[in-house]
């Protein structure tokens, strides 16, 4: 028994336990190195899933992910208007093509548009198009301008000129514009008077064949009357005394006469001074409005034909306005220039130049030059 007891304990006890001590730290490190290398097995598989799930959500987008789409230019025959609006982004445009049919889905002609590495964009006008056009298709047809549809009415434009330009553009007869000008629903306000003469707002409109003239219309009296809205036609027009109506036909007489910039609050003036005195306006615009023509120098004979538009005859605002006037003129109706002129008369056709006088002698002075001016040219000089 005593030898056994011997021989367990043959070695001395401080060196067992510096034996055991160093026995214990390799196990403590054996177990840090295999945490370390779960972790790291660990973020190999987290980087495996997550490289596996970006290849599954391409598989996915791939398979699943492109919308629905049309191919090829669409259908020969079969062919619809479509109208871009002023502002519209891509994705307006796509709702407005998928109402039409033409393209299957808003999303691929946004994808379409968005897409465009050249950055083109799809200008308001109107559109001849085809029905079931891919999204690729429907984009490369609206970015040429060669197919966009529309109009463009200059300031001073009478009604009678929107009409023929209209109807050219739609392929119609000037007859039918007129016609749909007396539709009720094209929206003209109830201080109008019924009349669309100052409503067809000088500016780019959306026109092409197939579409309704009432339509066109009602977009362009709608304009006009949105713009009024803006600048406070109703209210600024009564703090001067004066109706709209009455504003939008000064502003027509001024878009009439006016050739320069200058001239605009002067001939606006010149009208309301005129109103206050009580006297005749006397333009020669209104009479060539009257007579349906637009001559540079009005005879006797055509200043003595009695029509509502004569205001040598007549005293007061002609009936109605004379043409459809620009933010300028409308602007220099509600804002004269201030000053006392009383008459006005352009000398130099070439230049536009026009003299203001304040007094009848002064006035044919200015006249007498004008003529001089008209004498010059016919001897060609």
């Amino acid at each position: 028994m005593s030898d056994l007891g011997l021989t367990m304990d043959t070695e001395p006890r401080s060196r067992r336990r510096a034996k055991n001590g160093r026995s214990r730290g390799r196990k403590k490190d054996k177990r840090g190195r295999s945490g370390c290398a779960v972790f790291i097995a660990f973020a190999v598989v987290i980087s495996l899933l997550g490289m596996g799930g970006w290849y599954a959500y391409g598989f996915v987008k791939d398979r699943f992910g492109p919308p629905p789409d049309y191919s090829g230019a669409g259908d020969s025959g079969s062919t619809i208007v479509v109208v871009v609006k002023p502002g519209w982004v891509a994705s307006n445009i796509g709702n407005e093509l998928k109402r039409a049919g033409v393209v299957k889905s808003v999303d691929a002609f946004t994808k379409a548009y968005t897409g465009d590495k050249q950055q083109r964009n799809i200008e308001a006008a109107a559109y001849v198009m085809k029905k079931h056009m891919s999204a690729k298709s429907a984009f490369e047809f609206m970015v040429d301008r060669k197919n966009q549809s529309k109009v463009t009415i200059p300031e001073g434009t009478r009604k009678k000129r929107v009409y023929e330009i209209l109807a050219k553009q739609m392929q119609l007869q000037p007859a039918d514009i007129e016609k749909a000008a007396a539709d009720p629903s094209i929206g003209l306000p109830a201080w109008a008077n019924g009349q669309i003469e100052g409503f067809l707002f000088p500016t780019q409109y959306p026109v092409a064949p197939g579409m309704n003239p009432v339509d066109v219309l009602r977009d362009m009296v709608t304009n006009a009357k949105n713009k009024f809205t803006a600048w406070k036609l109703e209210e600024r027009a009564a703090a001067l005394g004066k109706s709209p109506y009455d504003i939008i036909t000064i502003a027509s007489l001024v878009q009439a006469e006016a050739k320069h910039d200058d001239d605009f609050g002067k001939i606006s003036r010149v009208v309301y001074n005129r109103l206050s005195a009580k006297m005749n306006l006397g333009f020669d615009s209104t009479v060539n409005y009257g007579l349906d023509r637009n001559n540079i120098v009005v005879t006797q004979k055509e200043l003595s034909q009695d029509t509502p538009w004569n205001t040598y005859m007549h005293g007061g605002l002609p009936q109605t306005p004379i043409d459809n006037p620009g933010k300028q003129a409308i602007d220099a109706a509600l804002a004269p220039t201030e000053g006392k002129w009383l008459y006005f008369v352009t000398v130099n056709l070439q230049t536009g130049e026009t003299k203001y006088a304040e007094t009848a002698a002064q006035h044919e002075k200015n006249q007498k030059e004008f003529q001089d001016y008209l004498k010059s040219q016919k001897n060609g000089g």
